[in-house]
């Protein structure tokens, strides 16, 4: 590593810890930060002044006098990053347009053509681009199934036949953002993390029930992904004495239990979900059958509570998806399944943001690495703007 090289990480450091500090605890002064990162005030002078001419960080007055004169204040203009997320789903993708504070500034909704879900993609962001009054700042994709430490997607039936070329790889080449991958599960996670059902837990699990099951763990304020990023794919687990079949993208827990496993056996007991979440439609209906479904659903639901549970005993299980839809009598019901057969004691809650999860979750990832959409050194012509999933660059420090 020559000087230069070594003095630019340092600079980046430096500039990513600022950063991180004062998205993570607010307004502060200089002292402030220099005591919480550790580097002193003149260090820092020249990473302060290049985020204020970036137009991140604001002066917001003064603060309280100890004794001599007071402080200037800085503070995290969260207005300043303008984020593009993209949700792919099965049937739909959502691309928005969303700065730090979570203020959804333009949003489209396009269909999802499984046989071309590149072009899909691609078209929702030139439709977001078009009606956006401001360009993006660095973009996010929130993709279903299977996501590795290298941003390959697998197991994902909901994207159709694999693509040759990854979906971010396009996106970042397309629109010359850095752009990461991530599982979708994982960033409700993230969100209910940041404010939502498990706001105030460091270890906890989320059970996802929608089109397919799946489940994120957070551990000591992180997700666990795994060696290759498919921890949490409880959709897996083997029910009914039925184990998974190599090579299948769906697991025998999902096949059985997934929202689209239960829409077709209510259907088969007389009950048309189409119109209104199943689960909803099942609370709704008068018919021993639809309480008897819906009573082996949240078995199978409930089942996945305690495998992670047995497995991972964190301090909490959230339920999210269609699950959260549950009524009250119904969530105490899978919450004493749940219990019942968990060897220690376990709180369970619901999700609370419903599809603002996904946003906040991917401002939680945001904030936790700076460096996605702070711009790249002037003296790497190199550095690419491609990003994989949960991963940092090897020349970026881990925040």
């Amino acid at each position: 590593m020559t000087p230069s090289t070594a003095n630019g990480a340092q600079s980046r450091r430096r500039l990513q810890s600022v950063v991180g500090a004062l998205l993570e605890h607010g307004t502060m002064s200089r002292t402030e930060l220099a005591e919480l990162t550790g580097y002193s005030q003149s260090s820092m002078t020249g990473s302060i002044r290049k985020l204020m001419r970036l137009g991140h960080v604001i002066e917001t007055g003064r603060g309280r006098s100890t004794g001599g004169r007071r402080r200037t204040m800085l503070e995290f203009d969260r207005r300043s990053v303008l984020l593009m997320l993209v949700s792919v789903d099965t049937g739909h993708l959502v691309a928005r347009q969303v700065d730090l504070s979570g203020t959804v500034h333009v949003q489209v909704r396009r269909r999802l053509d499984p046989d071309q879900p590149l072009a899909s993609v691609l078209n929702a962001i030139d439709a977001l681009q078009g009606v956006a009054e401001t360009p993006s700042t660095c973009a996010v994709i929130s993709l279903p199934g299977v996501v590795s430490a290298e941003g390959d997607v697998s197991l994902a039936p909901a994207l159709g036949q694999p693509t040759d070329r990854r979906i971010q790889d396009v996106v970042a080449e397309v629109s010359g953002l850095h752009t990461i991958g991530e599982n979708d599960v994982n960033l409700l996670a993230l969100g209910e993390a940041m404010g939502g059902a498990a706001k105030d837990v460091s270890d906890f699990g989320l059970i996802f029930v929608g089109d397919g099951i799946g489940g994120a763990l957070v551990l000591d304020g992180r997700v666990h992904r795994g060696v290759s990023g498919s921890a949490g794919e409880i959709g897996f687990l083997p029910w009914s004495g039925a184990l998974s079949s190599g090579g299948s993208a769906v697991g025998p827990l999902e096949s059985d239990w997934s929202v689209s496993a239960l829409r077709v056996k209510a259907e088969q007991i007389g009950i048309d979900a189409d119109d209104a979440h199943v689960v909803e439609a099942l609370e709704t209906s008068d018919a021993s059958e639809a309480r008897a479904l819906l009573d082996a659903a949240t078995d199978a639901w409930a089942y996945a509570g305690v495998v992670l549970t047995c497995v991972i005993n964190p301090g909490r299980i959230v339920f999210a998806g269609d699950a959260a839809h549950l009524s009250a009598a119904s969530r105490a019901a899978l919450s004493a399944k749940v219990l019942a057969g968990s060897p220690s004691p376990i709180e369970i809650c619901f999700a609370e943001l419903g599809e603002n999860a996904i946003v906040s979750g991917a401002i939680a990832h945001l904030q936790n690495a700076p460096w996605i959409f702070l711009p790249a050194d002037e003296e790497r012509p190199d550095s690419t703007h491609i990003t994989e999933a949960g991963a940092t660059p090897p020349s970026e420090p881990q925040t």
